[in-house]
């Protein structure tokens, strides 16, 4: 008997440009899986993008010139909201947010950095977490490894809730005001195993009859 450890792809940034140079989310063949479910349920991994971490206090002068950077408030509660820019702020607790910044605007860390005046924390964590989007009968498929209600009357669009999907911490976005969009940002090292579980969920032949016909267990 013998035990192996799987190893995971990384994703390797150039601190000095910022530019992601090896962009590896080891996802290639679920996406192709992906690609083949049935139309009631659609799972998309979303491209990488530039990730921060911003910690600064609430109605600071430092946060009020964030928010001028940003073009749009804070959100103050368990939210998301998208920018003027393109960038997606969501709430992670009460002094804590994360910034996406898909479009990746040229010098948007030093100017976030300029902003908080040294009474704030910005970290780049691009590369910690994997987005995949989940269309269709999101709150079904999701509902079998989480206990949040993810129905669009408990969760709207521009929510966002931190949790569990089986045994991996996710946050979740709710992209549609009718729950047929919803996003889970993963962190990295856990982005397989997610990826794998959503692949069972949704060839699950009692719930979703999906053209793959029996599976095989090993």
């Amino acid at each position: 008997m013998y035990c192996s450890i799987r190893r995971e792809f990384a994703v390797t940034v150039d601190v000095s440009t910022k530019e992601l140079l090896v962009a590896r989310d080891g996802l290639d063949v679920h996406k192709e899986k992906f690609a083949a479910l049935n139309a009631q349920v659609g799972v998309e991994v979303l491209p990488l993008a530039h990730q921060y971490n911003l910690r600064v206090s609430p109605n600071s002068d430092s946060a009020v010139a964030v928010e001028a950077l940003l073009g749009s408030a804070l959100p103050t509660s368990p939210s998301w909201v998208s920018s003027p820019a393109g960038q997606t702020i969501i709430w992670l607790g009460p002094d804590e947010w994360l910034i996406i910044d898909t479009p990746h605007h040229t010098d948007f860390e030093a100017s976030l950095r300029d902003a908080t005046k040294g009474h704030g924390a910005v970290v780049d964590q691009s590369g910690q977490r994997i987005s995949l989007l989940i269309t269709g009968d999101a709150p079904g498929l999701l509902a079998k490894g989480t206990a949040l209600n993810l129905h669009s009357t408990a969760f709207p669009r521009g929510a966002a809730l931190q949790g569990f999907l089986a045994r991996a911490v996710v946050i979740y976005l709710s992209r549609s005001e009718n729950s047929s969009r919803i996003e889970l940002v993963v962190r990295t090292s856990f982005a397989r195993y997610v990826a794998d579980w959503l692949l069972d969920a949704a060839l699950d032949p009692l719930a979703y009859p999906t053209p793959y016909g029996e599976r095989t267990c090993h």
